[in-house]
């Protein structure tokens, strides 16, 4: 066994202890210590971007999710949130970077900076025919309009590449 301590102190000036790469055990803490940094640094950057199958996952729950979900919105507003809120909502990949694009053909074109994979996920909202509030005397109520709030249930669905 080596006579060098495993701790020395800092030859900088500032009086700490540091690792002794001389000493066997403090050499292996140095590559130890090193290797974990490097892990946890692989392990973040890995949890903060998207892959392909997460994506592809993410959407196909968020879509099943929001098959029959009851919304209080208008039919004039713009879905994509809620195409976001329900891949967020998946639990599937970072909670954020989710990027939803209106189409021309009402369709949402749903992808994130790191991946290469778009899918189109379209939403179709009708009125609720069993709304949660219901108020004395609104039974006859004339459908609301475009943009009047009102209780909607969703209705999805996605294909694999941008929407045309």
């Amino acid at each position: 066994m080596s006579e060098e301590p495993v701790f020395v102190r800092s030859g900088w000036g500032t009086g700490r202890y540091v690792y002794n790469h001389r000493n066997p055990v403090g050499l292996a803490l140095i590559v130890l210590a090193s290797l974990v940094a490097l892990g946890v640094l692989f392990g973040a950057r890995a949890e903060s971007t998207w892959s392909e199958g997460e994506l592809r996952d993410a959407v196909r729950r968020a879509v099943a999710d929001l098959e029959g979900k009851g919304h209080y919105t208008t039919l004039a507003g713009d879905r994509g949130f809620l195409i976001a809120e329900a891949i967020q909502e998946s639990g599937i990949g970072p909670r954020y970077g989710v990027e939803t694009h209106k189409e021309e053909d009402g369709g949402y074109t749903v992808g994130t900076e790191d991946t290469d994979t778009e899918y189109c996920v379209r939403v179709a909202l009708t009125p609720d025919p069993e709304p949660p509030v219901v108020f004395p005397g609104t039974e006859d109520l004339p459908p609301p309009g475009p943009d009047m709030l009102a209780f909607y249930v969703s209705h999805a669905a996605f294909g694999e590449g941008a929407c045309r």
